[in-house]
């Protein structure tokens, strides 16, 4: 028995040495599934970062920052566009008896497309027997000017589409006549009919306006006009005061209106730019 034991002993110590080189050897495989579900997670936050009263288990890892929102604006050059307008205004209300009117064109400067100086340049003249007066006011086309700016409220916007309020300084040198003044009758019974020398004056005068334009066609646009009037000096000739204003209407009139087609004129090329707006989640 000593003798086999001194022989196995050798062989025992061989199978245990191979034993273990075998286990070093050994890889143990990873576990790979993709469809294998989530590992739940415990959330001690919401998604504003305040604390949880009590902590929330959800099975997939949230993503608490959000994509940033890309707004875009409308950038417009210094120099937008410049226009050009014919108003008709008094055109139209001649058909519904209006005894005086005319017509003006507008030049109007688009700056960053908000701010817009305009000058208007026109001719009014008026031809009126008043009821119940014993003579004719006649004015002939008289020239008149107007300068001011405008405010654009929709620049952000489409544009197509603007919404303004202005302000206007109006000026017009004319002259007016009195024509067919009767006479009451003299000693005789017999009226006479006289016509008076023209008479020459100067206005000046302002305006509010609000107006709203709109794109119809390619450059071409509608635009309407409300205007308030303010007379601020006129003067007269001997045989009274003006009864017509070139480019404001019948004396006293406190408010007008415009109606007119425009042409516009690009200047500079309107840019989208991007602008980030990060919001916290």
């Amino acid at each position: 028995m000593t003798r086999l034991t001194a022989r196995l002993l050798p062989l025992l110590a061989s199978l245990c040495c191979a034993a273990s080189l075998y286990a070093q050897r050994e890889v143990t495989p990873v576990e790979s599934d993709d469809k294998k579900p989530a590992v739940p997670v415990l959330h001690y936050y919401d998604k504003h970062g305040n604390p949880l009263d009590e902590p929330v288990l959800f099975l997939a890892t949230l993503d608490t920052v959000a994509p940033a929102k890309v707004n875009a604006r409308p950038v417009y050059p210094t120099l937008t566009a410049v226009e050009f307008g014919l108003n008709f205004f008094d055109a139209i209300t001649a058909i519904t008896g209006q005894k005086y009117g005319g017509a003006d064109l507008t030049a109007t400067l688009s700056l960053w497309n908000w701010l817009m100086p305009a000058v208007e340049l026109g001719l009014g003249g008026a031809d009126n027997t008043p009821k119940g007066n014993n003579y004719t006011y006649k004015s002939g086309p008289s020239f008149y000017m107007k300068i001011g700016a405008d405010y654009n409220f929709l620049y952000k916007s489409n544009p197509d589409y603007r919404l303004i309020a202005g302000l206007r300084l109006g000026v017009s040198p004319f002259s007016y006549r009195l024509t067919d003044v009767s006479i009451s009758p003299g000693y005789w019974g017999d009226a006479e009919s006289i016509n008076l020398p023209a008479q020459s004056s100067t206005a000046l005068y302002g305006e509010i306006l609000l107006g709203l334009r709109v794109r119809i066609w390619k450059a071409w646009s509608l635009g309407w006009s409300i205007r308030f009037h303010h007379l601020f000096h006129t003067s007269g000739g001997d045989a009274g005061q003006p009864w017509y204003i070139p480019g404001m209407g019948a004396k006293g009139s406190k408010i007008g209106a415009t109606f007119s087609v425009a042409y516009t004129l690009p200047l500079g090329k309107r840019t989208e730019v991007q602008h980030e707006n990060t919001e916290k989640q």
